[in-house]
């Protein structure tokens, strides 16, 4: 056992028995020994009262002895005086006693002598009264001094029966010289005690833990044992009480335990020969399923992918072939409308103002064309034709499209570009991209807001490639979350009927992922929407 073995674990050891135990048995032990001690001190100041109080009366008996067989007439004062001076003084407990004769027949007293300074003896005719006491009678009475004595009256009685009171003795017993032996008790208590205390509790922890502590962390280390596997733990208690019986029933329960795991063991060893070749078999038999679940994953997830793919080239298809329509519906107006502006261009009576309007005219025209013939390209990739351009002249360019229209829808446009922002882009993809995403943006804003378009270089920039993050946001309405991950399918749309195709986010990722970028939209429906997207950039110009 560990008897010896003391564990600092304070929080532990105030939720063990041993600590409940001790406690409560330390409160009682303590409240008994206080109680004890309390009895013991009153009792002796009670005892130290009464030998002084006996004392007194015993003096009294005393001095009236010698008067009777000495001098019962009083009249040899010097023979009193000794005797007064040898029972009774100022550094004496007996500090005064007065002798009182009696006069004539009557209860009046006198005088005769008192061992204190007789000038300063109180005593009048009422003392008389006391000549009546059939016994000594004490009192006690506070001193001028502050303390307090006993005073003794006890009649001088003669040995002849029948005789009246001789006189009367008085007798004084300090009891400060009692107070202070009292006092040194109490005080030797005082230290005395919390040493007494002390030793009770360590013998109370001793004992409970000897007879309690100990053979429970006995059992709980066995049970312990018993826990983890050991089959061979055991309780060393050997007690004939209650914790011997547990320890017995234990180890009896241990010995049981014991041979059911041999009996286990040996069946387990029987069983594992004979299910050897049978777990063979199962494992790869697991082992074959497991391949083709894998497989039967993989393909589960190229058939996903192939679905995927086959609709968007579907929808592509769709969107090919009315491309297609739509540029040969609109081929021919168009070109009547050209070659009109041709001729128009041709006169040159036109004012100047005229004539820059229609070169505007003439320019959407042919941007229109190109649009034309870049929704035919989606179904046949077309190739980029990247070149080094400012982004600011080319937002220039825009802003004079986007002008009329974000003037009349009361929309301001805010745009944040670091110096030196060149890209290497497509010019005419990036005009389709860049007029996209202010379509939307409009559409968003029925009531007006604001747009605000910044760059910033990207975290994909190496040293040896620049790429820039470009961040387009609008004010509008934003986009339900659960409609997020459906903006970039052809023909998905958000709009009311007759205001959307479908096309417009999907021909923008196109254009971005063909420039070898990424797209993602962040929205919070009613609050906005924000297109970021990243585009190579180009070195500036020396």
């Amino acid at each position: 056992m560990s008897f010896w073995r003391v564990r600092i674990r304070p929080l532990a050891w105030l939720r063990s028995v041993h600590a409940k135990l001790f406690l409560l048995l330390g409160l009682v032990t303590s409240v008994l020994t206080v109680a004890v001690a309390y009895s013991i001190t009153r009792n002796s100041r009670r005892e130290l009262e009464s030998y002084s109080r006996q004392l007194t009366i015993d003096t009294a008996g005393t001095v009236e002895t010698d008067v009777v067989e000495r001098d019962p007439a009083f009249r040899d004062a010097d023979k009193l005086d000794q005797l007064l001076e040898s029972i009774a003084g100022p550094d004496r407990s007996i500090f005064q006693i007065d002798v009182f004769k009696r006069v004539g027949k009557s209860n009046e007293v006198e005088l005769v002598r008192s061992s204190g300074d007789e000038a300063t003896v109180e005593w009048g005719p009422e003392i008389g009264s006391y000549l009546t006491l059939t016994k000594p009678q004490a009192e006690l009475v506070d001193l001028n001094t502050g303390g307090r004595a006993w005073k003794v009256y006890q009649p001088i009685r003669s040995h002849k029966p029948g005789q009246a009171p001789l006189g009367l003795i008085r007798v004084y017993c300090d009891l400060e010289r009692w107070e202070v032996v009292w006092d040194n008790n109490l005080k030797r208590t005082y230290r005395t005690l919390p040493g007494v205390l002390l030793g009770e509790f360590i013998l109370l922890w001793l004992i409970l833990r000897v007879l309690i502590s100990d053979p429970i962390e006995a059992t709980v280390l066995a049970m312990e044992q018993l826990e983890r596997g050991e089959a061979g733990a055991r309780i060393p208690i050997r007690r004939s009480d209650e914790l011997g019986l547990i320890a017995a029933q234990f180890n009896g329960m241990a010995v049981q335990l014991q041979r059911a795991g041999e009996e286990r063991e040996s069946l387990i060893r029987e069983i594992r020969g004979l299910n050897a070749n049978l777990q063979d078999r199962i494992d790869a038999a697991l082992s074959e399923l497991q391949a083709k679940n894998v497989e039967l994953a993989a393909m589960a997830e190229r058939n996903a992918l192939l679905r995927e793919e086959l609709g968007g080239q579907e929808r592509l298809a769709v969107a090919g072939q009315l491309a297609a329509t739509f540029a040969h519906e609109v081929g021919t107006p168009l070109n009547l409308v050209n070659g009109h502006l041709q001729l128009m261009e041709g006169q040159k009576d036109l004012p100047d103002k005229v004539r820059e309007r229609l070169g505007v005219i003439q320019a959407q025209i042919q941007r229109v064309s190109g649009i034309v013939r870049r929704m035919l390209d989606l179904t046949r990739r077309p190739q980029l034709h990247q070149e080094a351009q400012s982004f600011e002249g080319l937002l220039e360019d825009l802003h004079q499209l986007w002008a009329p229209t974000l003037t009349s829808h009361g929309i301001a446009l805010d745009i944040d570009l670091p110096a030196g922002c060149r890209l290497n882009v497509d010019r005419k993809q990036m005009e389709q991209l860049f007029l996209n995403l202010m379509k939307n943006a409009v559409d968003a804003m029925p009531g007006g807001g604001s747009v605000r378009l910044s760059a910033r270089p990207a975290e994909e920039s190496t040293p040896n490639g620049l790429w820039w993050e470009i961040r387009f946001q609008d004010t509008g309405q934003g986009i339900p979350a659960e409609l997020l991950g459906q903006v970039f399918r052809p023909m998905f749309t958000t709009k009311p009927e007759g205001k959307g195709t479908g096309l417009g986010l999907s021909i923008c990722r196109e254009i971005v992922r063909g420039h070898g970028g990424d797209i993602r939209i962040d929205s919070v429906e009613g609050k906005g929407t924000c297109v970021v997207f990243t585009l190579p950039g180009a070195t500036a110009q020396a």
